[in-house]
């Protein structure tokens, strides 16, 4: 018996869950009336096409009106994404202009330090083809000053 009172009550509760969760008169919209025309009432002549003509428009606006502002967005979107790559390609541009500046004032330092190496090697060359004249005299100056000093060395000692 006790099952059975249980079962009972357990339908009972289910089906009045149900009944509250699925009602069979369809949408219901807050009214007492649940929408229904009782008959004799003050809407009686009223035509519902005209609420679904509002509707309609109303949904065709808010659709231009969605339609527009994606327009708007993308446009702002391809406006933004060209000025990124307008400034992307300025920016490589002045790299790329300082890397060849760097590299032309290392090239020029380059050739600037080979011209002065040249130069020191081809006056190192100069001296050294002038120096054997150069010494030859020196040595045979210094021979001449030996031998005088020598011989005022011998005339001392004499």
């Amino acid at each position: 018996m006790a099952k059975k009172i249980i079962l009972l009550s357990l339908a009972t509760a289910f089906m009045a869950v149900g009944c509250v969760a699925f009602p069979d008169d369809g949408y219901h919209d807050g009214r007492y009336d649940h929408g229904r025309n009782y008959g004799y009432g003050y809407d009686r002549g009223y035509d519902y096409r005209y609420d679904r003509e509002y509707d309609r428009q109303r949904w065709e606006y808010q659709q231009r009106s969605r339609l527009e502002q994606e327009r708007r967005r993308q446009e702002i979107e391809r406006r933004n994404w060209e000025q990124n790559r307008k400034n992307q390609q300025d920016w490589e541009r002045k790299r790329n202009a300082a890397e060849r500046q760097l590299l032309e004032q290392q090239r020029q330092k380059a050739q600037h330090d080979r011209d002065k190496r040249n130069e020191y090697d081809r006056k190192k060359r100069d001296q050294a083809q002038q120096n054997p004249e150069q010494r030859k005299q020196l040595d045979h100056q210094r021979q001449q000053q030996n031998k005088r000093w020598n011989d005022s060395r011998r005339q001392q000692n004499d």
